[in-house]
Parts: C-alpha cells; structure tokens; sequence
C-alpha cells in the first residue's frame, strides 16, 4: 500500500510539473518567439547597431548617430530615428516638430501673378549739359580786372565778369563814332559798325553809351549770358585772351540730370517717360522723384550696362552734381501671368538656385532641396521658370539652416551640386584636433576631385583676370573687417571701394562663355555691395555681406584667383540661420557677431583654387 501511495504522488508531481511546462510556454514561450520575430522584422525596416538598438540622428545634424533617443550634443534638437530621416529619399530632410520650431520654419505657396518688376540703379547726380554756358572772349585782348575771381560763385544773367582791354575795340568804337556823326549821309556805315560790336558781345546799353557820351572806353565789360553757378574759371588777370577764348563757365543748377546704369538684363523694365524714385546719402530717408528721358542705345561693353538719364527740378538747390544716387523703377511685365515665390524663399547660386520644398503628404515634416530655373526678379519676388508646380509650398524662413543642413550631410545644398561626393563634409567633425585636422585634409582631396569641370574653366581663365578679381577679393576682406569692427560707417566707404575694384575689371580678356558667367555673378556682386554702400544699419549690411560672400565664392570656385582662402561658417549667424563668409586666415573673426562673439565659427573649406 505504502509503495502504491509513492507512484501515485510521483505521478501526481510529474502531472504537475507538465502543466507548468505548458502554461509557462503558452504564456512566455509564445510571447519570446513573436519578440524574436518583432525583432528581426524591426532590423529589417529600421537603421540599427549591431546588437540591434535603433539609431538615432539630429535632422541638423545627421553626422550626429547614437543609440537611444535624446537631444543633438550640438543643437539641442530632439534626436529621430535614421529610417525616419531617411525613408523620404535621398535630398528630403525629416524634422521633428520641435527641430522646426526651433529652425523657426516658414513657408509660402508658390502662386501665379503679374510679375511687378523692381530694378535698382546705381548713378548719380549730373550738371544738365544743356544750361551750361561758356563766356568767351569775342575779341583779343588783356584782361584788365576780374569782378568774378573763383568757381562756386552764383551770378545772374547780365552781370558784370571781368574788363577787357583791347586795341581792336578800341579802333571799332572810333569807326561808330565817326559813323554815328556821318549816319545822315551813310546809315549802312553806322548799321554795320553797331553790328560789329553787338557781334563782340557789347550790350547794346553800353554802345548807346560810347555814342551819347563821345568817348572811347579803353576797358569792355565781360557779362554773363546766363544765371547759374560758375563752374570754370580759365582767366586771371593781365591774361592774354584770343578771340574764342573761354573764360568762364556757367551752370544753371535749378534742373538736373539723374544718370544711372542699367544692367543688360534690366534695360527691357525701363522705358523713356518712366517715374524713378532715389535717394543720395546726404538726405537718409527722403525720396526725390524723376522722369527717364533718355535711355542710351547702345550697351556698354565693358560693364554691360547702358547709361540712363533722368531729369529733376532742384529749383531749391538741394541736390548737388557728382552725389551718388540709387534709384528703383516700378513697371509691370506685359506677358501675363508668371509662377512666382517671395526673393527670401531662394538661396541665390544664379540662374539656376536652391529653394526647399515642403512635403505635402508626410506625416512629419519634411523638406526637399530643389534646383529651379530663376526668371526676372519682380520687387520682393523671382519668376520661377522651371523646377516648381503652382500651389506648392516652399520655405522662406529658416532655409539657410536647411542648406547648413544640407551642406553637411552632403546633399544637395547651395554650394555643393554633387551631392554623396563627400565634397562639404570638411571642418564639421567634433572628434579631437588631430584626428579632425586629418579628416580636413581628407575631405578637401575629395572636394578638389568634384571639381574637377571646374579646374577645366578654370584653365581658360586669363591670369590678368585672375589677378584683378583677387584685388577685388581685398576690398571684400576689408569690408569683413569693418563688420568685425561693427563699424557701419567704415563697411559703407569700403563696399564703395569694392565696387571701385569690380568696375576696374578687365572683362575684355575673356572669352564669350565665361565673360557671360562674370556677367552673371557681377550683376549679384553689384547689387549687394550697393546695399552695404547705401545703409548705415549693421543688421542691413550683414544680410547683404552674407550675400555678397555666397556669390563671390562661387566666383572664385569658377575662376580661381591664384591664392589660398578659407570659406568659413558661424551656425549662430542670423539667430542661428547661420552664416558664410571669406578669411584670408584661419583665425576665425566673425563679421556677423562682431565683438560680441568674434571668434565663433569654424572653416568649412579650404579654397585653394
């Protein structure tokens, strides 16, 4: 009985210990070999490590790569995971809500309009060549005395300028005298001795003079022919004068010319009888108005540009001749409806520039960098050619971040057309000094085996040009140091200069292809040198300095100037927009923050071309 007892508890045990076996696989087993499976189709569908943790990246940073969410180590941005990043394809970037808030993310719709064209023009203010008068000697002579003895002096019509003395008259005055006394028997004689001295530019009061009183005047007086300024003074006195003699010149100032220069591209917005509206510096903030009479026929070679020329009253006198002007002519193009996007929304490289899409079906946001083909520029918009579809939306603030971002993760961006080359990695690496000295060196080889099209440009480059662009790049540098300085005033004298420089170039030299790629970067160059020139607000002229060195770069990248240059990068620029510009050194002296935070930046490539 006893031995009966011990089988039947064994067996009640194993019993027991079966159904434990099952529940335990039925309710953990189960759930093990699913999570197994989750797991590999997780591997499959998800960037992660070997030991199969997700990987996760900084949108803005996307060299950023660790294993567990959390915040970029650069930016503070929440950090998504690399499928995230990525399944939009090879140009999309992937944000999270936060990382666009704190990009402070903008976007238009592009629409179709009536383009209303805004063309600026340099000039300036000019003597109107038609109220200008010589006062010349009509007879020989020696100038006894000068009532009108320096420039600058207003006279009116009329008045007396200097006394000639002069044999010649004298014996004509005596020939009206004898006549005068003979005019009964010979009034031919008086009628042609009277003429001879009116011809000599004697009033005609002063020959009634001579005849009433019987007397000869040794010194003839010198009268202005019109008001105005004298402008040009030839004469002092006991000077020899020859009949022709131009003594003095007189401007009338009450009217004025405006002249401007058009570029190529802008002569077809302007139209003899258009208003201008500009501003000189010596009056910050008042507008003076004009009419364009006069549009040149001919286009300058040399700066490609043809000269216009406006008229306005200065009745009051407060334009002076030789003030540099800027003007702006308003007109609507005549062919119709264009597609357009606000100016802010293109980051400028050209004809052909980068704006940033906005995706419209994905579930977080998301933003393309795309090419499109630029038309005229209309006010604060660009027609757009090709590259874009109507009711698309594209960013217009915060997309100088996205083409940071873009630069470094080596997509498509404003300075690298080759994206997945390796080209714009440089000078991003956060690792030590040394290993990130190396990784310079070796994304600098790659970035100089990209350019490889353009080295072949660069050989048809005359050295002559190269050399001038280089003195031009000086005058850059110096506006860069004054903005280091945060001195307005100083930037405005040297953007002049600049500008002084680029009309100095040769463009002769140059064959038709690249003379028409200089063109191109010129017109950019001009335009915000001019801006930098025409304001005396820091915040104005960095925007246009930041321009200004995107454009030049490329300048250089295609034409080479012989020298070695460091393009550099401050992510804080523009309340961390970000902003570019040239050194000829590697110490970093940023322009943006200026003293507040003058060494901040870092080189992103090294420019030896």
């Amino acid at each position: 009985m006893k031995k009966e007892l011990n089988y039947k508890q064994i067996g009640k045990i194993a019993g027991i210990l079966l159904v434990g076996f099952f529940l335990g696989w039925l309710f953990f087993g189960g759930s093990a070999v699913e999570e197994a499976t989750d797991i590999d189709q997780h591997v499959e569908e998800t960037h992660t490590d070997e030991e199969g943790n997700i990987v996760y990246t900084c949108s803005m940073h996307p060299q950023i790569r660790q294993n567990e969410p959390g915040n970029c180590p650069i930016c503070g941005m929440e950090l998504i995971s690399v499928d995230q990043a990525e399944d939009q394809g090879e140009t999309v970037f992937t944000m999270t809500e936060a990382a666009v808030k704190l990009a402070e993310i903008q976007t238009s719709t592009v629409e179709r309009g009536i383009p209303e064209l805004e063309v600026r023009l340099p000039g300036r203010v000019a003597v109107d060549e038609r109220r200008v008068s010589s006062i010349t000697a009509q007879f020989p002579g020696r100038i006894e005395e000068l009532f009108v003895d320096f420039t600058g002096t207003y006279v009116d019509e009329g008045e007396k300028l200097a006394t000639v003395y002069s044999p010649e008259l004298i014996s004509a005055q005596r020939e009206l005298l004898e006549a005068a006394r003979n005019k009964q028997r010979n009034p031919g004689l008086y009628e042609s001795t009277r003429r001879k001295l009116r011809l000599w530019g004697l009033p005609k009061s002063e020959i009634q003079r001579i005849e009433l009183s019987g007397e000869v005047t040794d010194a003839i007086p010198i009268m202005a022919t019109r008001s105005g300024y004298v402008t040009q003074k030839n004469v002092d006195t006991k000077d020899y004068v020859d009949e022709g003699t131009v003594m003095y010149k007189v401007a009338d100032l009450s009217r004025l010319w405006v002249l401007f220069d058009a570029y190529e591209t802008d002569i077809g917005a302007i139209d003899q009888g258009d208003p201008v509206d500009f501003t000189v510096r010596s009056y910050p903030g008042k507008t003076f108005e004009a009419e364009i009479t006069y549009v040149d026929p001919f286009i300058n070679p040399q700066t490609r540009t043809a000269r216009v020329r406006a008229e306005v009253d200065n009745t009051d006198g407060t334009l002076k001749p030789e003030m540099l002007a800027r003007g702006i002519v308003s007109g609507a193009v005549d062919n119709g409806e264009k597609l357009m996007i606000p100016k802010s929304a293109v980051m400028w490289t050209g004809k052909r520039s980068i704006v940033f899409v906005e995706q419209p079906d994905s579930e977080i946001p998301s933003f393309e960098p795309r090419v499109v083909t630029l038309g005229q520029r209309a006010g604060n918009y660009y027609v757009i050619e090709e590259g874009l579809e109507e009711g698309e939306e594209v960013v217009t603030h915060g997309n100088f971040k996205l083409d940071s971002a873009a630069q470094l993760a080596d997509n498509l961006s404003m300075m690298n057309r080759n994206p997945g080359s390796g080209a714009n990695r440089a000078g991003h690496n956060h690792g030590g000094m040394e290993e990130q000295e190396i990784q310079q060196e070796e994304d600098h080889s790659e970035h100089t085996d990209s350019r490889a099209e353009i080295s072949g440009i660069n050989a048809e480059v005359p050295q002559e040009f190269r050399d001038q662009l280089r003195q031009a790049i000086s005058e850059y540098l110096h506006i860069k140091d004054a903005l280091v300085d945060s001195d307005p005033q100083k930037a405005s004298q040297q953007a002049d200069l600049f500008r002084d420089q680029l009309r100095d170039v040769d463009m002769s030299v140059l064959e038709t292809e690249i003379h028409d790629r200089w063109m191109e970067f010129l017109e950019v160059l001009n335009r915000q040198a001019e801006q930098i020139a025409g304001s005396n607000e820091l915040d104005s002229q960095r925007k246009a300095f930041f321009l200004l060195s995107e454009v030049l770069v490329e300048s250089i990248q295609e034409f080479g100037v012989d020298d070695v240059l460091y393009y550099q990068y401050c992510p804080m620029a523009f309340g961390n927009k970000g902003g570019y510009w040239i050194s000829e050194e590697k110490k970093i002296q940023n322009p943006y923050l200026g003293k507040e935070m003058t060494n901040c930046g870092e080189i992103i490539e090294e420019i030896d071309i």
